[in-house]
């Protein structure tokens, strides 16, 4: 079973309904021809191997796994798919293969043979090792070239280092349960070994680090390991590294070393504690002292920094966060090491990095604006990762700041009697509890009793009269399920419908033939500048975003939007294209261009709410794709 059927098997098992030989074949872009060939092969492997399980086809519907016997599948999975895995089948799955196969070797590799190992043609190899050469240059690493020998990985021992782990490990996830999983970098029982040296020495002096970060040491002590045993020894290159000797962190890392030398029998360098002491210094440390004494360790740039980045934050999107102390205090513990691990290139894994980005997309967007200061303060340029890591803490405060937000005031209006409003009353209190305050049930004929500005709201069970200026929804007296969602809307933003709200027919494009996230950004970008939209400068700043952070999250969609409002107005720009896009490593086919205007941020959550629950429907976005014409795509957003 190759790479491209087992992600195939993959795709069938997360399914609960059937999955249509279409929707399979855009999802790694290729024929639905291709597909069905597959399916026939991983079928075939099933019934020989007796595994449990088979695939069906459903007429009109597609294709589903039916696991009949649980037991026999899950050791299908454990024998068959992980052995073949070993042998990579696509050529992007190659080009991993030799990277990996380069950084970990010391010695010369000789074409014919790494042909031999992966089963390919000599000139196929070569065009791998193109993009293989495209990959090392991004860490200043090359092949270097020797007659009757092969090829061999060049450069300072350092940038190897850095590629290893940024190149080898940002596909996995060390966990303080399983440091074992590295287990190509060294046997797993000396992973566990430095795992368990770290975390006594870093108990024994009161430093205390994340699982991620904790780990991330771990991985890096174990590289050097490797690297030493190859005599291959990581070099000081300027006075900032040799001055680390004179820091704390020194001296936890000479310990640290020491018992890890004991324990593997492996002798470091000088330079190599120096170069453990590093990453400590530019880990994440939550030293045990109180919230004064942390405060007056950092010096006066961070804090400023910390204050610009927060302010620029609240300035854009208006959260209430400015005078958040635990917000402040979080970020100036954050950025004191990633400023050191950016000074000396040292790159850091996010593993939360696309779940954060689609789960929490506005504090993502707050660790975008964050970081253009941190780059303007520094001089650097802030990762994706990083900045990941940073939406967190904006993230947390956001949430903190709800905490302080007043619920909104509603006043039922109904006309059926006093049983039927309790009854209405009651059900909205046991759906919304503290997220909304009732302030009481009355006729339509006392409504003007009530003075509007103690009332955000009405839930009526009868139209009212136009006169009435206070936002209000009509319901029946049963209050079924997209009644509830009507008065969540209502609760959230004020508005009947976000989708009405939010997107014009106007500004629905569907079946573009363009090639590239470039050209689908220029064409959107001047259709609103022709249909008075937006105004110039739009396409530039959105292109500065995308640069920031890529905007696609996966299920063929990405949401491109500007840095900064260009125009007064919030709204959204949709487009399908005519066959899936390469949009920075995500295959996109599906595109909604936001733009939020300054005035109306308050609105910002619910529509962001609305929004990632409309594109996080791979069904939903299958429809729209489907289909060719602006109403049929309306009826089936608002369908949603």
């Amino acid at each position: 079973m190759n790479t491209r059927q087992q992600y195939l098997l993959k795709e069938l098992i997360s399914e609960q309904k059937p999955i249509t030989g279409d929707q399979l074949a855009k999802m790694i872009q290729v024929t639905s021809r291709t597909i069905r060939n597959d399916l026939k092969e991983i079928d075939r492997l099933l019934t020989t191997e007796d595994a449990g399980a088979s695939i069906h086809s459903v007429r009109g519907q597609g294709y589903q796994l039916d696991v009949h016997n649980e037991d026999k599948f899950k050791y299908f999975i454990r024998t068959v798919v992980e052995i073949d895995e070993t042998v990579p089948v696509e050529p992007e799955d190659r080009v991993q293969y030799l990277v990996k196969k380069f950084l970990l070797s010391s010695e010369y590799l000789k074409i014919d043979q790494l042909a031999d190992e992966l089963f390919v043609s000599r000139s196929t190899l070569q065009n791998d090792l193109k993009d293989v050469k495209v990959i090392l240059e991004k860490y200043q690493l090359q092949l270097a070239k020797r007659p009757n020998y092969g090829l061999k990985l060049t450069g300072k021992e350092k940038q190897i280092r850095y590629a290893i782990s940024e190149l080898l490990l940002r596909r996995t996830t060390v966990t303080t349960d399983e440091p074992h999983q590295q287990g190509w970098l060294l046997p797993a029982e000396q992973m566990e070994v430095i795992h368990a040296i770290v975390l006594k020495r870093l108990k024994a002096v009161q430093l205390n680090l994340s699982d991620i970060a904790l780990n991330n040491l771990v991985v890096h002590i174990a590289i050097a390991c490797r690297r030493i045993r190859s005599e291959q020894y990581v070099e000081l290159v300027n006075q900032d590294e040799a001055d680390i000797r004179n820091k704390k962190e020194y001296q936890v890392a000479q310990l640290i070393i020491e018992d890890i030398e004991k324990a593997l029998d492996i002798t470091f360098p000088t330079v190599e504690i120096s170069y453990v002491a590093m990453h400590l210094l530019g880990t994440k440390l939550f030293l045990n002292k109180n919230g004064t004494d942390m405060r007056n360790s950092f010096d006066k740039e961070i804090l400023l920094t910390v204050q610009q980045m927060v302010q620029r934050v609240e300035e854009q999107m208006q959260f209430g966060i400015l005078d958040d102390q635990e917000l402040h205090a979080a970020i100036a513990i954050h950025l004191k090491p990633a400023i050191h691990r950016y000074k000396h290139h040292m790159n850091i894994r996010n593993p939360m990095l696309e779940a954060i980005k689609v789960n929490y997309p506005i504090a993502f967007e707050a660790g975008v604006i964050a970081s253009q200061v941190i780059e303007e303060a520094f001089k650097i340029e802030v990762d994706e990762n990083e900045i990941g890591y940073i939406a967190l803490h904006f993230g947390a405060a956001i949430e903190r700041a709800k905490l302080q937000t007043k619920p909104k005031r509603c006043l039922i209006v109904c006309t059926t009697g006093l049983g039927s409003s309790q009854l209405l009353l009651y059900k909205m209190r046991a759906k919304f509890g503290n997220q909304l305050t009732i302030i009481g049930a009355t006729e339509l004929h006392n409504l003007s009793q009530y003075d509007e500005d103690t009332i955000d709201f009405i839930v009526s069970t009868v139209p009212l009269p136009d006169t009435i200026q206070i936002p209000h929804v009509v319901i029946s007296t049963l209050l079924g399920g997209s009644e509830l969602a009507k008065i969540e809307e209502m609760v959230d933003s004020n508005t009947h419908s976000i989708i009405d709200r939010y997107l014009d027919q106007e500004l629905v494009y569907l079946n573009l033939d363009l090639k590239t996230p470039q050209q689908v950004i220029e064409f959107l970008g001047q259709e609103l500048m022709n249909k008075g939209y937006a105004k110039a400068g739009i396409i530039e700043s959105v292109m500065a975003r995308e640069k920031a952070a890529s905007t696609s999250y996966g299920n063929l969609v990405a949401i491109p939007h500007p840095l900064e409002a260009k125009s007064d107005r919030t709204f959204w720009t949709l487009a399908t294209l005519a066959e899936p896009i390469d949009w920075q490593g995500h295959p996109v086919q599906f595109v909604c261009l936001l733009h939020v205007a300054d005035e109306n941020k308050e609105g910002l959550e619910p529509m962001y709410k609305s929004l990632i629950r409309f594109v996080d429907d791979r069904h939903i976005i299958e429809e729209v794709l489907a289909v060719n014409d602006v109403n049929s795509v309306m009826k089936i957003i608002k369908k949603m």
